[in-house]
């Protein structure tokens, strides 16, 4: 641990000396709540996977990864922790840490621990409330680094602001849910935004090699129900935001393994025919869901460590070494950004 990561913990923040852009509202965009009522209207129904992260969506995402059936978050946290020493070494000293698909912010405490001066936290996630509240944690117990909160998605290709003045490099971190979450046809894509944006520094990206069925489904078919939770809740903020009007009981969380691409398809499931209506007026849609007819949410897409270095290289990184739990499930891999 460096001494000026802990030692001055109880000194008040002093204020940033740029601008802080405000942070957007939870609601969902236009564009967003358009996607999702078309996705209803489509066969198969979907929801889109990012309208499921507003503040309760995050929060019971979060607490879901803690299930014991939920080994992503718990390995790659074990890593981190094995291996942060070497990995701040590599970060060298008053890096500006970037953090896409931004949660409980455990991996980045752990790198901040070790990292000598970091001097400015950039967490980037979909819900500003979840955001902020997980960003406030962090700011009081670090005092000394600037944190900015940003509210957007890794597939979005944002950019980011201007590089703190002060950091020698910019250093980005990507975790296993987030990259996940990346459609197989956006890879490239997004490694290459990536390699732009953090050019003179390095990406340290985190792979879910796992492609056991039986082991992915139970990971996301925890014991708890707090998985099921967070897809329910999709529909919830339909109520909310779409003016869906109809009864949600009954809906069954279901895990689907579509083998041809290796994709994780959460689904929700109505045992019984039901009618919805959605909005009201003339912007009132009337919808009928059959029995047993899903609805496809959230996706994940298992990576392999030798398939993010080939990606990456061809984005314009320099892969480094990498770094795994014993049973290779879960890979950490640097990967050197382009020269800046």
């Amino acid at each position: 641990m460096h001494q000026w990561n802990s030692a001055h913990r109880s000194l008040p923040n002093a204020p940033l000396p740029w601008a802080v852009s405000p942070l957007s509202p939870d609601p969902a965009p236009p564009a967003l709540l358009a996607e999702t009522l078309q996705g209803l209207q489509q066969s198969p129904r979907r929801v889109p996977g990012r309208y499921l992260f507003d503040l309760a969506g995050c929060t019971l995402f979060d607490r879901a990864t803690e299930s014991p059936d939920c080994y992503q978050a718990r390995t790659e946290l074990s890593v981190v922790h094995a291996h942060a020493g070497e990995i701040a070494r590599r970060m060298g000293p008053c890096p500006e840490l970037v953090e896409w698909g931004a949660s409980t912010m455990r991996v980045i405490r752990r790198l901040i621990e070790e990292t000598d001066q970091p001097v400015r936290y950039l967490p980037i996630n979909l819900s500003a409330q979840h955001l902020q509240a997980q960003s406030a944690g962090l700011q009081h117990d670090y005092p000394r680094l600037a944190v900015q909160p940003l509210v957007h998605d890794l597939s979005d290709a944002h950019p980011l602001p201007p590089k703190h003045p002060q950091a020698a490099r910019r250093m980005g971190v990507v975790g296993a849910a987030a990259l996940a979450a990346v459609a197989p046809g956006q890879r490239l894509e997004v490694l290459r935004h990536l390699a732009d944006a953090l050019r003179g520094g390095a990406l340290l990206a985190t792979v879910d090699q796992v492609h056991e069925p039986d082991l992915l489904k139970r990971a996301y078919q925890d014991g708890h129900g707090l998985m099921a939770s967070f897809n329910l809740n999709a529909l919830k903020r339909c109520q909310r935001e779409l003016g869906l009007q109809g009864d949600l009981r009954g809906f069954r969380h279901q895990v689907h393994w579509q083998a041809a691409d290796a994709t994780v398809q959460l689904q929700l499931v109505s045992p019984t025919q039901r009618t919805w209506v959605l909005g009201q007026g003339e912007q009132r849609i009337e919808l009928t869901l059959q029995a047993d007819e899903p609805i496809h949410t959230w996706r994940s897409h298992p990576w392999s460590a030798e398939g993010l270095q080939s990606l990456a290289r061809l984005a314009g990184f320099s892969p480094g070494p990498c770094w795994q739990d014993p049973q290779s499930r879960i890979v950490v891999c640097w990967l050197q950004a382009p020269p800046a």
